[in-house]
């Protein structure tokens, strides 16, 4: 081996040490961070009267976290991600489990093991409901559904639950029942020495941690600045307690650290198997906490997501996440663990630290086997400041992102925020989350009724049906197409917007003889709106206009029918916009008493009438080739040479076009006084659509041949047709442009 290839191997070398050995590191703060937030979270949850039992709870979150840990890396193998338990989510789950010890003891289950047991069970089983669906989300890839929570009730209620933390941090830092009260008492003069020294230096030290905890790694964003501050405070609060004589069994009993944890395995049976035994009713009083949890998990797992793609500036597949997640909680349902999820912090930890290397996964595991397998009395000599603290930190860092809103939120959302803010902390998180859901839902009612549901309103004179028409008819139903009105809805129809097309319509009811709704963009309506066309059916009969709804769906078209909405005398559904247009446009020109297919038109007496000229008939019989149609005979055809024209002297032609693997499809319905084919005696091709007789007709053709001979023989009659074509083709033009604008108004 040469030098060069020496000193390579031990360049290589020392780069895969230092990577294992950042690696550990990082594995050895997630560690720590997780170990913390596992005394702080079974602090939280199994406090007050289930303090005596706090061992229980650590022993069912940590087999919890050990299996869900192994299930979450076999389904999520394609990154390195660091689990905890959710401070949000545990809030909730607090409450559940303080209701449920509250109705135990007052139907006489005095028992803390008893109680203890049934708590895990509903736990469990709140966790279970989660996890599935977690699953369900991720299956379906709706998980990002969640979002659709308005910003500032979210931040609203995350500063609420904020609130409720800091109140929980300092209560399990400084070792007191309330910390409301506490700091009520030291205002209150008529109480003397309300809080002893111990207790006030407990909760200021509480306050501190949790400030430094939450602003140091900020102002200072290194890896080891949160390590930093756990292991000063660890140190701090020891050399205290040294420096005072006390040791670790004093100073557990003066409430400077966590309870002592018995030593020896925290292996217990599953919390599940208790299950024959416990009675279901004790669930209905925390059905709408169990809810809330659920809806908190799910929006704080796509947060902590999207977060950490954010700051390691890389995707996730956020619905196997969500998949991942769910089955790890339903195998910690099994032990009446709280809620588990992907981690933020541990989670940036481990990559920016490590690299993200699966070593330091593993090594998070291994020491939560060796808590459970060995004993977590170690545990105990942890501070209760810093446990405090730690949920302190979590809390501001709600409450701070709650007094930054005003820089990206309206006053009225700001507003918003702090109103579901002070109902999550003075009502608990459940009424918080409640005031939420129901200020989201205003919200969205009174910004969505912004929206305008009349996306375009024509008249008849603007938009017409597919009839095309001889000039003069075409010419009186514009006159006459004011007193229809095409409305294009959109959207989803409620009891704002609803009433809004009924205050329209009224306020043009006076000039109205037919209305058409458009409804082929509404993605449904509700029993308000149809509350709403119920009193434009009302209208109709009272001003004596049609209303026609043309496009409904089935679901639409069902509620319509139910609602008795088609039965009345004014209202009738059609099944397309031109079929309403032909309706609308029959009863035009009935009341005007002008025949809807037209009347016989010879195509001599039509070129006069139109160029200002005379034309005799006998002046285009030599070019011009006369031909009778029944009902259901073809003119021409779709893909036949085009090579004439064809002047309908009498009857309707329906015009249609071919699409392989459709049904034919109608373009145009022709009527007496119409041409049809003009491109084709212009510039040739093939044929591309068919024309077929709807009725019996009567129709003269001209084709190139004879425009040709006329030209040779009758040049001045040839320079009549040839006008008369370019008149034909400039008022289909205009035509054309004048659908596209309104279609694009």
């Amino acid at each position: 081996m040469t030098t060069t290839d020496m000193t390579s191997a031990g360049r290589a070398v020392r780069a895969a040490s230092a990577r294992v050995s950042r690696t550990i590191l990082g594995g050895c703060v997630a560690t720590m961070m997780i170990g913390l937030d596992l005394i702080v979270f079974s602090q939280l949850i199994f406090s007050g009267p289930l303090a005596e039992n706090r061992t229980a709870g650590v022993a069912a979150m940590l087999p919890a976290y050990l299996l869900g840990g192994l299930v979450f890396a076999a389904l999520k193998r394609d990154v390195v991600v660091s689990l905890s338990f959710f401070g949000a989510a545990a809030i909730v789950q607090a409450a559940i489990a303080a209701t449920v010890a509250g109705q135990l003891h007052a139907a006489g289950v005095t028992d803390p093991d008893a109680v203890v047991q049934v708590v895990l069970l509903v736990c469990g089983v709140t966790t279970l409901l989660t996890g599935l669906v977690f699953v369900l989300l991720g299956t379906l890839r709706a998980s990002l559904v969640a979002q659709l929570l308005p910003y500032p009730i979210l931040t609203g209620f995350l500063a609420g639950v904020g609130l409720l933390l800091l109140r929980s941090g300092v209560q399990i830092g400084a070792h007191i029942d309330d910390a409301v009260a506490a700091v009520l008492a030291l205002f209150d003069p008529a109480t003397p020495s309300p809080i002893d020294p111990g207790t006030l230096g407990r909760i200021a030290l509480t306050l501190g941690i949790g400030t430094c905890a939450f602003y140091l790694p900020r102002r200072f964003p290194h890896w080891g600045t949160f390590p930093a501050i756990v292991i000063a405070s660890f140190a701090l609060v020891h050399l205290g307690l040294s420096a005072q004589g006390l040791d670790t069994a004093a100073a557990q009993a003066a409430g400077w650290l966590i309870d002592p944890l018995p030593p020896g395995p925290l292996l217990r049976a599953p919390a599940i198997g208790r299950l024959p035994a416990f009675d279901p009713a004790l669930l209905l009083p925390v059905l709408p906490k169990i809810a809330t949890e659920i809806l908190v998990a799910v929006i704080i797992q796509i947060l902590y997501v999207v977060s950490v793609e954010l700051d390691l500036r890389r995707t996730f597949d956020i619905d196997r996440v969500f998949v991942a997640s769910g089955w790890m909680n339903v195998l910690g349902s099994l032990f009446g663990s709280p809620v588990m999820g992907f981690d933020r912090t541990s989670t940036l930890y481990l990559h920016n630290i490590g690299g993200g290397q699966w070593l330091g996964r593993w090594l998070t595991l291994a020491v939560m086997a060796a808590l459970l397998a060995c004993g977590a009395s170690a545990l105990g000599l942890l501070p209760r400041p810093l446990a405090g603290g730690a949920l302190i930190a979590i809390a501001l860092g709600h409450l701070v992102n709650l007094s930054r809103a005003h820089r990206t939120l309206l006053p009225w959302e700001v507003a918003v925020a702090a109103s579901v803010c002070a109902a999550t902390a003075l009502f608990g998180a459940t009424a918080g989350f409640l005031t939420g859901i129901l200020m989201a839902m205003l919200i969205f009612a009174v910004q969505y009724a912004q929206i305008p549901t009349i996306r375009r309103a024509l008249s008849g004179a603007e938009r017409r049906s597919s009839i095309i028409r001889d000039p003069d008819t075409a010419a009186r139903l514009r006159a006459a197409g004011t007193r229809t009105r095409i409305y294009t809805l959109q959207g989803f129809l409620f009891f704002l917007n609803g009433q809004a097309i009924y205050r329209r319509v009224a306020a043009e009811a006076g000039t109205l003889r037919v209305l058409i709704l458009d409804v082929r963009d509404c993605v449904g309506l509700d029993s308000s709106a149809l509350v709403a066309f119920r009193k434009i059916g009302q209208l109709a009969e009272a001003r004596g206009f049609d209303v026609l709804l043309a496009h409904p769906g089935p679901t639409m078209l069902r509620q319509f029918t139910r609602n008795g909405l088609t039965t009345g005398p004014r209202i009738r559904v059609r099944p397309t916009l031109d079929e309403a247009l032909r309706d609308a446009e029959a009863t035009l020109l009935s009341e005007a008493g002008i025949a809807g297919s037209g009347a016989a038109a010879p195509f001599a007496r039509h070129l006069s009438e139109q160029l200002g000229c005379t034309i005799e008939p006998g002046d285009l019989a030599p070019y011009v080739t006369v031909r009778a149609l029944e009902a259901g005979a073809v003119l021409m055809r779709q893909g036949e040479p085009a090579d004439a024209l064809y002047f309908l002297e009498q009857g309707v032609v329906s015009v249609e076009i071919t699409v392989p693997g459709r049904p034919h499809l109608r373009l145009r319905t022709t009527t007496a006084g119409t041409v049809i084919g003009e491109v084709a005696l212009a510039q040739g091709g093939e044929r591309t659509a068919t024309a077929i007789a709807e009725s019996p007709c009567r129709v003269a053709g001209i084709d190139r041949d004879g425009l040709a001979r006329m030209e040779r023989e009758r040049p001045g009659l040839a320079l009549h047709v040839q006008r008369f074509l370019i008149l034909e083709l400039a008022g289909k033009l205009t035509d054309t442009n004048r659908l596209l604008e309104a279609e694009l108004h």
